[in-house]
């Protein structure tokens, strides 16, 4: 018959107990009683000895019934408890491997097998750049699984505090059910928080920096080559002073402006002469009337 260790869920609820909560856990085992096939079961738990174990509906009723009525039901309160047990656990066994949490966390897969009585569970862990992956289960009872699953992140946390992987103490864990199966990811290392909106303005370009596959911004602005060149295209010449003399006014000169040129006397044509005799040529020009032959000639 599937059992739980007694000795191990009597660690459990003491840990719960030291929060001041010895209260509340008699009250919760008193209204669970009717659900629970052993009567006293509180009773017995504390009288167990090494070798005395606990039918697994039973444990499983009550460590559940614990997390909800002294938390949220979420698990957190079992999760805090397992880590203080499987702490224990990791110095006296010298389950702990210094800069490897993956390892250290393979070792304490004896201590989780040894908690189940008669009921085989499954255990994959596949390692990865910035962490594992650990899948655990047991075949054919979700409850269960739930329940191996918040033992399990209480062995994580508890061989962290000893391995401490690198130089971060920062561990997260995400975890999900899936059936009679639990799937724990535990990433070391600070990731940056992506939620949070980015900071704008020239102080934060500056810092951040711009990447050379992001676009340049376009810009309503003229820059200084555009001005000078505006400059170099156009030239506004100085207003006369109407007191000065044409001779006194003084064009200055600028880069890139070619100034007009002087103006020359116009070459005048040279004047005709009367006294030069046109030649004629038969055919060509004006007739002359003296040319012409008198009509009284023979």
């Amino acid at each position: 018959m599937a059992a739980l260790r007694a000795r191990f869920v009597r660690d459990l609820i003491d840990a719960i107990e030291r929060d001041g909560r010895s209260a509340l856990v008699e009250a919760t085992a008193l209204r669970l009683g009717s659900r629970l096939s052993t009567p006293a079961l509180l009773t017995r738990i504390r009288a167990s000895g090494p070798m005395d174990n606990l039918d697994l509906l039973d444990a499983e009723e009550l460590l559940l019934g614990l997390d909800a009525a002294a938390g949220d039901g979420s698990g957190t309160v079992l999760e805090a408890a397992a880590t203080d047990v499987f702490a224990r656990a990791v110095v006296s066994g010298g389950y702990a491997v210094p800069g490897d949490l993956a390892a250290s966390v393979a070792r304490l897969r004896s201590s989780l097998e040894h908690v189940f009585v008669d009921l085989p569970i499954g255990f994959d862990l596949n390692r990865r750049r910035d962490g594992f992956v650990l899948f655990v289960g047991v075949n054919g009872k979700p409850r269960t699984a739930r329940l191996l699953r918040h033992m399990v992140v209480g062995a994580v946390r508890a061989a962290q505090r000893l391995a401490r992987e690198g130089m971060t103490d920062e561990v997260r864990l995400q975890t999900e059910n899936l059936g009679d199966r639990a799937r724990i990811e535990v990433r070391l290392g600070v990731e940056p928080d992506r939620s949070a909106p980015a900071a704008t303005g020239p102080r934060s370009r500056i810092k951040s920096g711009r990447r050379n596959s992001e676009p340049h911004l376009p810009t309503t602005k003229p820059t200084l080559e555009a001005v000078e060149r505006i400059i170099r295209q156009v030239s506004v010449l100085p207003v006369a002073d109407p007191r000065l003399r044409p001779e006194e006014i003084v064009v200055p000169s600028r880069r890139g402006i070619e100034r007009p040129a002087e103006s020359t006397p116009p070459i005048s044509a040279p004047p005709r002469s009367d006294t030069l005799r046109s030649v004629s040529h038969p055919g060509i020009g004006p007739r002359d009337d003296e040319d012409e032959p008198s009509s009284s000639s023979g």
